[in-house]
């Protein structure tokens, strides 16, 4: 019970964050972070999966009211926890983890390039979904493209802050 309040804690931190503070600052046509993508790196393995991904469209719808979207982000989440199962299950060793004593993938588990490369394909897939819906148009594929690399460092770099921050 005490982690359930400590995720909800969290996710309203940053989803509040997000929608009032980080949406509001102009960082340029390419930089758009999210640090809300925390989430996925603090979320235990061993949850649910189908509640996840109610409670990721809830998270999700959330930031969309706050920030005044129209389902991007409620889409976009839904998308990346989906994938997320799939990714989780082809590069984590669970029973490894477990001896470890981990939850869920930290920087200790397997080291930085480990770390670097699941988190950065995870915000990597939730940024192509959520800027593929963004923008909608064949014709600013260059700038979808763009937009979801330069923000991908972003928010991995915020979430590397955040996690420093939480000691998480």
């Amino acid at each position: 019970m005490i982690a359930f309040l400590r995720l909800f804690l969290i996710a309203s931190v940053l989803a509040f964050l997000q929608a009032f503070i980080i949406q509001q600052v102009d960082m340029g046509v390419w930089l758009r972070p999210m640090p809300y993508l925390l989430l996925f790196f603090i979320t235990p393995i061993n949850i649910n999966k189908y509640g996840i991904l109610v409670g990721g469209f809830f998270f999700g719808l959330f930031i969309d009211i706050l920030a005044g979207n129209f389902g991007i982000h409620a889409a976009s989440i839904v998308a990346v926890l989906y994938a997320k199962n799939f990714i989780d299950q082809r590069f984590i060793d669970f029973d490894s983890l477990k001896l470890q004593g981990e939850t869920y993938v930290t920087v200790n588990t397997k080291g930085w390039a480990f770390f670097s490369y699941y988190a950065l394909s995870i915000i990597a897939i939730h940024h192509l979904t959520f800027f593929m819906l963004d923008y909608f148009e064949f014709v600013s594929f260059f700038r979808m493209l763009l937009s979801t690399i330069v923000s991908a460092i972003g928010s991995f770099l915020l979430i590397l802050l955040f996690k420093s921050i939480i000691k998480s």
